[in-house]
């Protein structure tokens, strides 16, 4: 948030204290089946090569990296019950590729500026 505007409605409250006015709590429990599981591998592949000595991964992403990380979760969930639902090979690959990417988007975030806790 730039200094010079005001936080509408409740200026003079930091912005982390307005999480308290949200309830979140519900929308969790609306991601459907497949993302519950399908996210903790891709948790798992993206611990197992996002690591700071990899040059694959920084100080930038190889994209034939991130096709090798999906080819991987995609054989791993392939033969699950689950992923039968997805007739179409390029849907399942896409919502992996979306979650892999969308997870190291979510490594690489740098902390804001001012609020040290």
């Amino acid at each position: 948030m730039h200094p010079m505007y005001p936080m509408y409605p409740y200026y003079g409250m930091p912005e982390s204290y307005m999480d308290m006015y949200y309830d979140n709590s519900g929308l969790a429990e609306m991601y459907p089946d497949v993302y519950r599981r399908v996210q903790p591998r891709v948790t798992e592949i993206c611990d197992q090569y996002d690591i700071w000595g990899n040059p694959r991964m920084y100080p930038r992403v190889d994209p034939r990296l991130v096709e090798e990380m999906v080819e991987t979760v995609y054989r791993r969930e392939i033969t699950q019950p689950y992923a039968q639902q997805f007739t179409a090979r390029g849907i399942f690959r896409d919502l992996i590729t979306i979650l892999i990417i969308q997870n190291l988007l979510g490594r690489r975030r740098r902390r804001g500026y001012g609020y040290f806790f």
